[in-house]
């Protein structure tokens, strides 16, 4: 009879944490759909935004300065925006970011320097720095407690296959666009990277018109007006949490240390398609693609396996595996088993994310949900920019070298031993979450 009840109660929860229940609750369906719009616009924007900037410039500095720029709001404003997400209502927050946002990228076709698209970009990525733990923290508000996984999931799978989409076929509606409209004189303003940029703006309010349909449960802990001495209070109060949280804190430091490490892709990667694998920047292309698979069926069977394992053990093989991966793309050669290692790369990279999501929603409670989210958001920003910083450096400094040992004759590129180290830091994180993380339970 007990066995009988178990049982029951087993199918139960597996029953409501399906996609397709999941997609019954119609709070996280409009979040889920305007979220999906939204992505999509935004990985086309990318596209749009990168050769806009190469336009005006000509120069490969001025896209990475783009890059740099879109990262510096997590070193200026990530304290202060997590007491906001969790001071101010977080439906209002939402619905605000989508709509300055949207405001925003419809400013950029009329910018005719780099200053303005840089300033436009650093206050996009500060709405959207807002934007993000407000939306993390408020999933457990809208699905049941056994549906946070399924969620995650079912978020980060959407948002890897809108990658796929947008970055396949934005520079293509570019060009639809510019074939159809370009020959009217009043459409010619549509053409081009503008095209992307009108379509991304309206997706925001298509994401905000979503949002303000939700019902989000009234928190106590939100105020109307906040002082400064609360601002500082609730600065001080988040930091003091993660750092007496050994799970939180162990979390945040072993993500922040792979990142260290994962992200020389972003620096070095071009550069090792065209010294080592001789397939150029079409090339890295592909291996972006390939990646984008493997994050997708990652984030797919992520509430699968998180279901039948430690989400703590899934989140340190996780790394583990993106350690290897990224030293063994490092030793290769070839260019299809770099294509193989980047579709395993992403499987692992998804269900890092969602495990680390999920362990967040679980262990974390709502009053301080924001702060922490914006902690780890913070995190992977600045984390990747010491790493795109660090190893194009490392790269440049070490060169093409030949040494030779003896009869022996060993040709070193600075794009690989740097990549290979980056692979032993990753590992090293790893390491790291299973003492803190595992072992520790």
């Amino acid at each position: 009879m007990n066995r009988n009840k178990i049982r029951q109660a087993l199918e139960k929860i597996k029953r409501k944490s399906s996609y397709l229940e999941l997609l019954k609750n119609e709070d996280f369906l409009a979040l889920w759909l305007g979220q999906a719009i939204s992505n999509l616009g935004d990985w086309i924007i990318i596209i749009a935004l990168i050769e806009l900037v190469y336009k005006i410039s000509g120069s490969g500095l001025a896209v990475g300065t783009l890059m740099i720029f879109k990262i510096l709001p997590a070193l200026f404003f990530g304290s202060i925006i997590g007491v906001l997400a969790d001071r101010f209502n977080r439906k209002r927050i939402m619905i605000s970011c989508d709509i300055f946002r949207g405001l925003l990228i419809v400013l950029l076709p009329f910018m005719k320097n780099l200053f303005q698209i840089y300033l436009i970009t650093f206050v996009l990525e500060t709405f959207s720095l807002l934007f993000i733990p407000a939306k993390d923290a408020s999933i457990p508000n809208i699905v049941d407690e056994e549906q946070i996984l399924t969620a995650n999931s079912l978020f980060y799978t959407t948002n890897h296959f809108t990658m796929i989409l947008g970055v396949t076929f934005g520079s293509t509606i570019i060009l639809l666009v510019e074939k159809v409209w370009g020959h009217i004189p009043f459409f010619q303003r549509l053409t081009g990277p503008n095209a992307a940029f009108y379509v991304d703006a309206f997706t925001f309010f298509i994401s905000a018109a979503a949002i303000a349909m939700i019902y989000l449960p009234p928190s106590e802990h939100v105020a109307r007006r906040i002082k400064y001495h609360q601002i500082k209070e609730d600065i001080v109060g988040g930091l003091r949490f993660v750092r007496n949280n050994s799970l939180i804190r162990s979390l945040i430091m072993s993500i922040g240390i792979a990142i260290l490490g994962i992200g020389s892709i972003y620096s070095l990667g071009v550069i090792y398609c065209y010294q080592v694998l001789k397939v150029g920047k079409g090339g890295f292309g592909y291996l972006l693609s390939a990646l984008g698979m493997g994050l997708t069926l990652g984030s797919i069977f992520a509430a699968f396996l998180g279901k039948r394992f430690s989400k703590r053990r899934l989140f340190v093989v996780s790394i583990l595996t993106l350690g290897l991966a990224l030293i063994f793309f490092a030793s290769i050669s070839y260019y299809e088993s770099a294509m193989i290692i980047s579709f395993i790369a992403g499987i692992a990279l998804a269900l890092l994310t969602v495990s680390t999501y999920t362990l967040l929603h679980e262990n974390v409670e709502d009053t301080i949900r924001g702060r922490v989210f914006t902690a780890l958001e913070s995190c992977l920003r600045i984390s990747l920019l010491v790493s795109i910083a660090l190893t194009g450096a490392v790269a440049d400094i070490l060169g093409q070298r030949v040494l030779k040992l003896g009869a022996h004759t060993i040709y070193l590129n600075g794009a690989r031993v740097t990549l290979l180290m980056s692979g032993i830091v990753v590992i090293i994180a790893g390491l790291f979450a299973q003492r803190f993380l595992v072992r520790t339970v």
